[in-house]
């Protein structure tokens, strides 16, 4: 199988037209150990690719403070690029100041002149977006702007009381699935949002051997706390909240289930005792999931994916989908996923199952175990028709007015 850390894309299929791509971010460099964002966002650097568009990266870094930190993180996100066949197209702008204050003055560049930037800009079709990573005046410089939104609700909230410059981008692509929806609470802020669903380059991606009735339930994840005011109430986007409304799930099914979460070995809150002793195995996400690699083995070795949603997601019925959930499906794993309105755009019951209860997730387990065989087989065939980048990217790029 091509592993992730080495696969060079391969043209799938001729495009129509060639386009020049930027793909901006500001989340890759800064988090090198999370094996798991990388291979989401690396999705769309292969697809593009494959799909015979010239791709070109542009990640922003935030100086830590330490230019010996800054410099280990920079070559490491240099690294996994030449790894992909990319090394001569990505660059990184390291800024001293606010990301959101950025302009290419005040940057120092990494990985090309600061003179080839300013060239690829003026010379790139569009530009995606991700998650509000660049603001004005840097958005100011490319002739068209499309926000990619990969989480529903977070930065929409937001943006009702802070400037996140949404508005100044031509296309709003979002991964909520029930954005506009009449029961959809989202706010849409008067804009039109362009509705995708998560997706893999599947190549990359091969159906794994079952890993036997012993291997756990398993999920990724980062324990996390934070809340967001919206309409008078505090909704929470906190996956310690998620998975601890079903911490009975090993007791109630009686078999193994794992998280890997970053719960510290001394954390105070006593999350690492209830957890263990209400029968869930622990790991570390950085230690089992720390590059494109290693997550995916991890995947693989899986029974299985139980994914708790952000309760923002659930409570505002985003219609949100895992994009690692879609890594569990395309490795041949069923996902029992919580429902967030999903399931309105994603057939269910065959590979993916969803639940609102603890009663519901019992029943979601010992379906999958009782018949694994076929919700192995049928998670595989769920990615190839409903979450494959051949069907995604160029409706994207379609919405995008190409």
């Amino acid at each position: 199988m091509p592993a992730i850390d080495s696969l060079t894309p391969k043209k799938i299929a001729p495009s129509s037209s060639k386009l020049r791509i930027v793909l901006a971010n500001a989340s890759l460099a800064q988090y090198p150990q999370g094996g798991g964002h990388w291979s989401a966002l690396l999705q769309y650097l292969f697809g593009l690719t494959a799909l015979g568009h010239d791709v070109f990266w542009l990640e922003l870094l935030q100086s830590s403070g330490s230019a010996t930190r800054d410099r280990k993180l920079i070559r490491t996100f240099f690294s996994r690029f030449h790894q992909y066949g990319f090394t001569d197209r990505c660059a990184l702008l390291l800024l001293d100041r606010d990301l959101h204050e950025a302009t290419l003055e005040s940057a120092e560049v990494h990985g090309m002149s600061l003179h080839r930037i300013e060239e690829a800009i003026r010379s790139t079709d569009l530009v995606w977006n991700f998650c509000c990573s660049l603001r004005q005046p840097l958005l100011a410089l490319f002739k068209r702007r499309v926000l990619v939104d990969l989480d529903p609700g977070m930065i929409q909230v937001p943006a009702l009381d802070s400037d996140l410059a949404i508005a100044d981008h031509d296309t709003l692509l979002t991964v909520g699935s029930k954005l506009g929806d009449a029961d959809c609470r989202v706010p849409t802020l008067d804009l039109h949002w362009e509705r995708f669903l998560p997706f893999v380059y599947l190549p990359a991606w091969e159906a794994a051997p079952d890993p036997g009735a012993d291997a756990a339930f398993s999920s990724v994840t980062q324990w996390s706390w934070e809340e967001i005011w919206y309409d008078g109430c505090v909704l929470s986007a906190s996956k310690r909240q998620a998975f601890l409304r079903y911490v009975e799930m090993p007791q109630r099914t009686g078999r193994a289930f794992e998280l890997a979460a970053n719960i510290h070995p001394r954390d105070a809150t006593g999350d690492r005792e209830l957890m263990h002793g209400r029968g869930w195995r622990l790991v570390h996400p950085d230690r089992i999931a720390s590059s494109p690699a290693t997550y995916q083995d991890y995947i693989r070795r899986s029974r299985a994916e139980f994914c708790c949603a952000k309760p923002i997601y659930r409570d505002l019925n985003s219609g949100w989908f895992s994009d690692r959930s879609v890594a569990y499906l395309a490795c041949g794993r069923p996902v029992l996923a919580e429902e967030t309105g999903f399931s309105s755009s994603v057939p269910t019951g065959r590979g993916l199952l969803s639940f609102e209860h603890i009663s519901e997730a019992v029943a979601g387990v010992h379906e999958i175990d009782g018949n694994y065989r076929a919700h192995s087989r049928a998670a595989r065939e769920l990615a190839e028709a409903h979450f494959n980048s051949e069907k995604w990217l160029p409706s994207m790029l379609s919405a995008c007015g190409w």
